[in-house]
């Protein structure tokens, strides 16, 4: 148990019928694999869209484009964070002007979401109807989800610069201009084509995103684990995912702190497979996170808090608050602690503690405050906004407006 393979290797995305063909590889080389990709399926017609900030700071879109060439007929620099709606827009239009066989994303996950759901506009709006207006029609407003989408039809890549996860679920948020709320958009075959998991182009990430991206995996992992639909077998597989992920963060901080970039490196290969395996709980088993993600889309879309530290400021104040919950809840959370303690080699005596010290520890914020969200008013649009999420609609996972503000002034600092 909690141990990662080395070196380069194929899987399947999810060990499911629907993903036979929608393969991952891990240890990638970026530039061969895609190369290798658009070569077997025959496209001639790459629409990229990639990260300003790797452009201008590494030579990794560069190269890419130089290796390309001609094949690339369409280019777009920078996706807003949480993947403003104006943004797959652009990208969907693109497409068509184009006439794109394949979309290639380089980016953390406003990048993958947005490339993701843009090809399912692609697919289920006429060309003169990509409008934010038409997209929002499409939302099932009370419970912020789009489910009967027509499955896109072109190809996509991605490669991911952050342990967010987004491009494991065929389902991908965007965020409305109109009401700054995180929707769901989804069709049964939305998942990418292939992701591309390149430790050297994760490490060219800044540490800020890289980092707390790998606390949203950690989420992933513990409120999978809380969750009272997690049985045995999702909850013995979502340990080995937590442990990989503390692993492989702390192998990265202890990296970056010695100046060995071969164990910084390896602590980022671990990340991204513990990652991945801990979007198992709500991929195959249906588990739905909790409180702390619906509260994060809210306070990522409203508050404009970064993706991922959302879960550095949330994860702890929500297992305070739902610890005198029930005695199964302090039972759970006491497996969890022993777990935690197991791998990291510590000695914690509450899990909030041992999430907050973690966070702490990686140099991250860990209140509102740090993050300048200090008003009621937002506070209050906040967890009204939380009540209609994807998972704060669920019922009896996030409880009412009250109990939100509750764990929302918890975490202010």
């Amino acid at each position: 148990m909690y141990t990662s393979q080395r070196g380069k290797r194929t899987i399947q995305q999810l060990p499911i019928l629907a993903r036979k063909g929608h393969n991952a590889i891990l240890r990638s080389n970026y530039i061969e694999d895609i190369i290798h990709a658009i070569g077997e399926w025959s496209c001639q017609r790459v629409v990229l869209v990639y990260s300003k900030a790797l452009d201008a700071n590494t030579d990794v879109v560069k190269k890419l484009k130089e290796k390309l060439g001609h094949f690339v007929v369409g280019k777009k620099a920078g996706v807003g964070a949480h993947s403003p709606y104006e943004d797959v827009l652009e990208i969907a239009r693109l497409l068509n002007e184009r006439e794109a066989d394949c979309l290639l994303s380089i980016g953390s996950s406003s990048y993958s979401d947005a490339c993701k759901i843009a090809r399912l506009m692609q697919t289920n709006l006429s060309p003169e109807n990509l409008t934010t207006e038409a997209m929002e029609a499409l939302v099932n407003q009370e419970k912020g989800t789009v489910d009967d989408l027509k499955d896109p039809k072109i190809r996509l890549i991605l490669v991911p610069t952050s342990l967010s996860a987004s491009e494991w679920n065929n389902k991908s948020s965007a965020t409305s201009p109109t009401t700054q709320k995180k929707q769901h958009f989804a069709s049964p075959n939305a998942a990418p084509d292939l992701i591309l998991l390149d430790p050297e182009v994760a490490s060219t990430s800044p540490r800020k995103l890289w980092l707390s991206s790998g606390m949203r995996a950690v989420d992933h992992c513990v409120e999978t684990m809380l969750n009272d639909q997690c049985k045995t077998d999702a909850f013995h597989h979502m340990e080995d995912a937590l442990a990989i992920l503390l692993k492989g963060l702390k192998d990265y901080k202890d990296g970056e702190s010695q100046d060995d970039h071969d164990e910084l490196v390896d602590g980022i290969s671990q990340c991204q497979l513990g990652s991945r395996n801990a979007m198992m709980g709500l991929l195959l088993w249906s588990i739905p996170m909790g409180p702390s993600h619906a509260i994060g889309h809210q306070l990522g879309s409203i508050c404009g808090v970064m993706h991922g530290v959302t879960s550095c400021i949330m994860l702890a104040p929500v297992l305070r608050y739902t610890y005198e919950g029930s005695e199964r809840q302090k039972e759970v959370q006491k497996k969890v602690l022993d777990i935690w303690n197991k791998v990291l080699k510590t000695e914690e005596t509450s899990l909030a503690d041992a999430v907050e010290n973690f966070v702490k520890m990686l140099e991250l914020p860990h209140t509102l405050k740090e993050v300048g969200v200090v008003k009621d008013e937002d506070l209050e649009k906040v967890a009204e906004s939380t009540l209609t999420d994807v998972f704060g609609a669920q019922e009896g996972l996030v409880g009412n407006k009250d109990q939100v503000l509750e764990i929302l002034n918890l975490a202010r600092g």
